[in-house]
Protein backbone atom coordinates (compact mmCIF):
# COMPACT_ATOMS: atom_id res chain seq x y z
CA UNK A 1 0.00 0.00 0.00
CA UNK A 2 1.30 3.43 -0.93
CA UNK A 3 2.00 5.86 1.91
CA UNK A 4 -0.63 8.29 0.67
CA UNK A 5 -3.26 5.52 0.66
CA UNK A 6 -3.29 5.68 4.47
CA UNK A 7 -4.97 9.09 4.43
CA UNK A 8 -8.39 10.40 3.48
CA UNK A 9 -7.18 13.95 2.90
CA UNK A 10 -4.00 15.60 1.63
CA UNK A 11 -3.16 19.27 2.22
CA UNK A 12 -0.61 20.97 -0.02
CA UNK A 13 1.45 24.06 0.61
CA UNK A 14 1.58 26.26 -2.49
CA UNK A 15 5.01 27.85 -2.98
CA UNK A 16 7.79 25.29 -3.22
CA UNK A 17 5.32 22.41 -3.56
CA UNK A 18 2.78 23.10 -6.31
CA UNK A 19 4.92 25.80 -7.91
CA UNK A 20 8.66 26.36 -7.96
CA UNK A 21 10.38 28.84 -5.69
CA UNK A 22 11.37 32.26 -6.92
CA UNK A 23 14.47 32.15 -9.08
CA UNK A 24 17.55 34.35 -8.92
CA UNK A 25 16.20 36.07 -12.03
CA UNK A 26 12.97 36.85 -10.20
CA UNK A 27 14.87 38.46 -7.32
CA UNK A 28 16.97 40.45 -9.75
CA UNK A 29 13.90 41.66 -11.61
CA UNK A 30 12.17 42.77 -8.41
CA UNK A 31 15.26 44.42 -6.98
CA UNK A 32 15.91 46.28 -10.23
CA UNK A 33 12.39 47.73 -10.15
CA UNK A 34 12.98 48.91 -6.58
CA UNK A 35 16.56 49.98 -7.35
CA UNK A 36 17.88 48.08 -4.33
CA UNK A 37 20.85 45.68 -4.45
CA UNK A 38 19.57 42.13 -4.97
CA UNK A 39 21.03 40.58 -1.79
CA UNK A 40 19.61 43.37 0.37
CA UNK A 41 16.27 43.25 -1.44
CA UNK A 42 15.98 39.51 -0.76
CA UNK A 43 16.50 40.10 2.97
CA UNK A 44 14.00 42.95 3.08
CA UNK A 45 11.45 41.00 1.03
CA UNK A 46 11.20 38.19 3.58
CA UNK A 47 11.72 40.10 6.85
CA UNK A 48 8.18 41.54 6.91
CA UNK A 49 6.52 39.09 4.56
CA UNK A 50 4.43 37.30 7.19
CA UNK A 51 2.69 40.54 8.18
CA UNK A 52 1.83 41.11 4.50
CA UNK A 53 0.71 37.49 4.09
CA UNK A 54 -1.45 37.82 7.20
CA UNK A 55 -3.30 40.79 5.78
CA UNK A 56 -1.93 43.22 8.35
CA UNK A 57 -0.27 45.38 5.67
CA UNK A 58 -1.58 46.62 2.34
CA UNK A 59 0.55 46.10 -0.74
CA UNK A 60 1.38 49.80 -0.71
CA UNK A 61 2.48 49.65 2.92
CA UNK A 62 4.54 46.51 2.36
CA UNK A 63 6.44 47.75 -0.69
CA UNK A 64 6.88 51.30 0.63
CA UNK A 65 8.18 49.93 3.94
CA UNK A 66 10.58 47.67 2.05
CA UNK A 67 11.84 50.63 0.03
CA UNK A 68 12.26 52.78 3.14
CA UNK A 69 14.29 50.07 4.85
CA UNK A 70 16.34 49.85 1.66
CA UNK A 71 17.02 53.60 1.91
CA UNK A 72 15.07 54.54 -1.19
CA UNK A 73 11.64 55.71 -2.35
CA UNK A 74 9.32 54.17 -4.90
CA UNK A 75 6.43 55.45 -6.98
CA UNK A 76 2.94 53.97 -7.36
CA UNK A 77 4.00 52.78 -10.81
CA UNK A 78 6.94 50.91 -9.33
CA UNK A 79 4.67 49.32 -6.75
CA UNK A 80 2.35 48.09 -9.50
CA UNK A 81 5.32 46.68 -11.41
CA UNK A 82 6.60 44.90 -8.29
CA UNK A 83 3.19 43.40 -7.55
CA UNK A 84 2.99 42.11 -11.12
CA UNK A 85 6.53 40.71 -11.00
CA UNK A 86 5.90 39.15 -7.59
CA UNK A 87 2.72 37.46 -8.80
CA UNK A 88 4.45 36.09 -11.88
CA UNK A 89 7.34 34.76 -9.81
CA UNK A 90 4.92 32.48 -7.93
CA UNK A 91 3.15 31.15 -11.02
CA UNK A 92 5.46 28.45 -12.38
CA UNK A 93 3.21 25.45 -11.90
CA UNK A 94 4.64 21.97 -11.49
CA UNK A 95 2.55 19.89 -13.88
CA UNK A 96 3.73 16.64 -12.30
CA UNK A 97 2.41 17.76 -8.92
CA UNK A 98 -0.94 18.73 -10.40
CA UNK A 99 -1.16 15.31 -12.04
CA UNK A 100 -0.52 13.80 -8.61
CA UNK A 101 -3.30 15.95 -7.14
CA UNK A 102 -5.68 14.71 -9.82
CA UNK A 103 -4.72 11.10 -9.10
CA UNK A 104 -5.66 11.64 -5.46
CA UNK A 105 -9.02 13.09 -6.46
CA UNK A 106 -9.61 10.14 -8.78
CA UNK A 107 -8.89 7.84 -5.85
CA UNK A 108 -11.62 9.54 -3.82
CA UNK A 109 -9.41 11.61 -1.52
CA UNK A 110 -10.10 15.16 -0.38
CA UNK A 111 -7.40 17.70 -1.30
CA UNK A 112 -6.72 21.24 -0.13
CA UNK A 113 -4.25 24.10 -0.42
CA UNK A 114 -2.95 25.78 2.75
CA UNK A 115 -0.68 28.70 2.00
CA UNK A 116 0.80 31.88 3.38
CA UNK A 117 0.26 34.48 0.67
CA UNK A 118 -0.85 38.11 0.35
CA UNK A 119 -4.13 39.33 -1.07
CA UNK A 120 -2.63 40.45 -4.37
CA UNK A 121 -1.18 37.03 -5.15
CA UNK A 122 -4.31 35.19 -4.06
CA UNK A 123 -6.53 37.40 -6.21
CA UNK A 124 -4.19 37.02 -9.18
CA UNK A 125 -4.21 33.23 -8.91
CA UNK A 126 -7.98 33.05 -8.47
CA UNK A 127 -8.84 35.36 -11.36
CA UNK A 128 -6.18 34.64 -13.98
CA UNK A 129 -5.08 31.03 -13.43
CA UNK A 130 -6.47 27.60 -12.58
CA UNK A 131 -4.04 27.14 -9.68
CA UNK A 132 -6.79 26.27 -7.22
CA UNK A 133 -9.32 24.70 -9.60
CA UNK A 134 -8.73 21.01 -8.70
CA UNK A 135 -8.93 21.43 -4.94
CA UNK A 136 -11.89 20.82 -2.66
CA UNK A 137 -10.83 23.56 -0.23
CA UNK A 138 -8.44 26.52 -0.13
CA UNK A 139 -7.13 28.25 3.00
CA UNK A 140 -5.07 31.38 2.33
CA UNK A 141 -3.47 33.35 5.14
CA UNK A 142 -4.70 36.80 4.17
CA UNK A 143 -8.29 35.58 4.20
CA UNK A 144 -8.11 34.19 7.75
CA UNK A 145 -5.59 36.67 9.24
CA UNK A 146 -3.39 33.80 10.37
CA UNK A 147 -0.15 32.36 9.02
CA UNK A 148 1.64 29.04 9.35
CA UNK A 149 2.81 27.83 11.80
CA UNK A 150 -0.02 29.36 13.89
CA UNK A 151 -2.63 26.74 14.93
CA UNK A 152 -5.68 28.66 13.66
CA UNK A 153 -4.78 28.45 9.98
CA UNK A 154 -4.34 24.66 10.09
CA UNK A 155 -7.63 24.20 11.92
CA UNK A 156 -9.41 26.40 9.38
CA UNK A 157 -8.12 24.16 6.59
CA UNK A 158 -9.07 20.94 8.38
CA UNK A 159 -12.58 22.27 9.00
CA UNK A 160 -12.97 23.26 5.36
CA UNK A 161 -11.59 19.97 4.10
CA UNK A 162 -13.87 17.98 6.37
CA UNK A 163 -11.21 15.45 7.35
CA UNK A 164 -9.80 14.83 10.84
CA UNK A 165 -6.18 15.63 11.63
CA UNK A 166 -5.19 12.00 12.03
CA UNK A 167 -6.63 11.16 8.61
CA UNK A 168 -4.79 14.01 6.89
CA UNK A 169 -1.33 14.30 5.34
CA UNK A 170 0.27 17.75 4.99
CA UNK A 171 3.14 18.64 2.63
CA UNK A 172 5.19 21.81 3.15
CA UNK A 173 8.74 22.78 2.23
CA UNK A 174 9.38 24.65 5.51
CA UNK A 175 10.16 22.51 8.55
CA UNK A 176 8.61 25.01 10.99
CA UNK A 177 5.31 24.64 9.13
CA UNK A 178 5.61 20.86 9.28
CA UNK A 179 6.06 21.09 13.03
CA UNK A 180 3.09 23.44 13.29
CA UNK A 181 0.89 20.86 11.59
CA UNK A 182 2.21 18.05 13.76
CA UNK A 183 1.34 20.02 16.90
CA UNK A 184 -2.32 19.65 15.91
CA UNK A 185 -2.02 15.94 15.24
CA UNK A 186 -1.73 16.27 11.46
CA UNK A 187 0.67 13.87 9.76
CA UNK A 188 3.23 16.03 7.94
CA UNK A 189 6.20 15.60 5.63
CA UNK A 190 8.78 18.21 4.68
CA UNK A 191 8.66 18.65 0.92
CA UNK A 192 12.39 18.85 0.24
CA UNK A 193 11.90 18.29 -3.48
CA UNK A 194 9.40 16.65 -5.78
CA UNK A 195 11.92 14.06 -6.95
CA UNK A 196 12.65 13.01 -3.39
CA UNK A 197 9.18 13.14 -1.82
CA UNK A 198 6.78 12.05 -4.55
CA UNK A 199 8.21 8.52 -4.94
CA UNK A 200 7.87 8.02 -1.16
CA UNK A 201 4.21 8.99 -1.29
CA UNK A 202 3.48 6.57 -4.08
CA UNK A 203 5.31 3.58 -2.59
Amino acid sequence: MALVDQYSGVIFDYGGVLVSHQTAADSERLSSIARIPTDLFHQLYWSERLAYDKGLMTAEDYWNDLAQRGDTEITPAQIKDMIDADNESWSRFDQTMYEFVQSLIDAGKRVAVLSNMPHELGLFLKTTTRAFAPFHHITLSYEVQSVKPEPHIYQHCLDGLGVSAKETLFLDDRIENVHGAESLGINAIQFTSRDEVLPKLKS
